[in-house]
């Protein structure tokens, strides 16, 4: 762990040190303190995925229904899935300033005692409500080297974004 942290402190050092070098469009960094210290010790915002503090958690019931966040809360669905035979679900946002996936998909085993080996699991993916409007999520069930054959299984759900 705290070779870890040690890592991340030069990187971003290096960043910080390289920002701006050689690029016309670099996009300069807003700080942020660490734990909410005033001693000059910043850190960059990165995004925190987990599977706390979402406004919403939803699952395939979620289907066809219409769902209502505020600006900047996130949601997390959570899908039936198994790797294993080559199929997940792959997410898009009919309006991406609107909602819009955060991260990739993650995926939990399932929770047994016996062998869960080829047993499903879920995945979770994870969007954050961008700006006030309305957009669809679709969601496919599908391989991804398939791309002329329909998904297995879809799913819809409105957002609304106050």
């Amino acid at each position: 762990m705290i070779l870890f942290l040690i890592s991340m402190a030069g990187c971003v050092s290096i960043a910080s040190s390289n920002s701006g070098v050689g690029t016309d469009d670099a996009r300069d960094v807003v700080p942020t303190p660490i734990n909410g210290t005033t001693d000059g010790v910043y850190q960059p915002a990165l995004p925190i995925i987990s599977d706390q503090g979402e406004k919403l958690q939803l699952d395939a019931t979620a289907a066809g229904t219409t769902q209502q966040l505020g600006v900047q809360e996130m949601v997390a669905i959570s899908l039936e899935s198994n790797p294993s035979t080559g199929y997940r679900w792959f997410a898009k946002s009919s309006h991406p300033l609107v909602i819009d996936q955060q991260g990739e998909a993650v995926y939990k085993e399932p929770d047994s005692t016996g062998s869960s080996l080829g047993a499903a699991g879920t995945e979770i993916l994870y969007f954050t409500a961008l700006s006030a409007g309305k957009a669809t999520i679709t969601l496919e069930y599908k391989r991804s080297w398939e791309a002329e054959v329909a998904p297995e299984k879809t799913i819809m759900i409105i957002v609304e974004v106050k």
